[in-house]
């Protein structure tokens, strides 16, 4: 392999070999990572037997017990459960209005919706909405109440709480992937 497809097979990677300069550093480099898949080629997402909006409403509340979690709190205790419980809720009803719709524009079914988020770009981008929405919901005691508040949760996903829910079923229905990648691009974990 040429020092220019040794940088493919990394950046392809996610990785950069700074501070290589032989074709033997990078050789080693990808020596080192050679078990890494490439970005976007991920195993395949296993698609719930469930209904769109019943599938995201359990990552919505999976997300929000994984955010109580990581402020060292008990998922199962109060305000956190009705938080997460809302979230739930809102998420169901939400992408139930906004999903229907979208496929009855888009003359496909909610399955065909469930099925495009599933996969990687989409699934990662979905997520991450959840991630940020739970972390507006638990951000401090006024914020927890609020969204024990299914209209205010809702209100939130309008873009609220700096995430859009609407765009994004859109996008899944249309299986337009470039603002997924602008939605992932807002991860500080980049």
């Amino acid at each position: 392999m040429k020092v220019k497809d040794l940088r493919i097979f990394l950046s392809d990677r996610g990785l950069e070999c700074s501070g290589c300069q032989e074709k033997s550093d990078f050789v080693r480099m990808a020596h080192q990572y050679r078990s890494l898949n490439p970005a976007g080629s991920a195993e395949k997402r296993a698609v719930p037997a469930k209904k769109f909006w019943e599938a995201w409403a359990d990552i919505a509340h999976a997300e929000c017990e994984k955010a109580v979690r990581l402020r060292s709190n008990d998922p199962t205790t109060e305000p956190f459960k009705s938080v997460c419980s809302t979230l739930r809720s809102a998420t169901d009803s939400y992408l139930m209005q906004h999903g229907r719709k979208v496929a009855n524009q888009l003359k496909k079914t909610p399955h065909h919706l469930l099925q495009t988020s599933f996969k990687d770009i989409y699934f990662e981008a979905g997520s991450h909405l959840f991630q940020i929405l739970a972390d507006y919901c638990l951000a401090s005691p006024a914020a927890q109440e609020n969204c024990q508040s299914l209209g205010a949760v809702m209100s939130a996903m309008d873009g609220a709480c700096g995430a859009d829910f609407k765009m994004w079923t859109t996008n899944v229905g249309i299986e337009n992937t470039n603002p997924m990648y602008e939605i992932i691009d807002t991860r500080d974990d980049l």
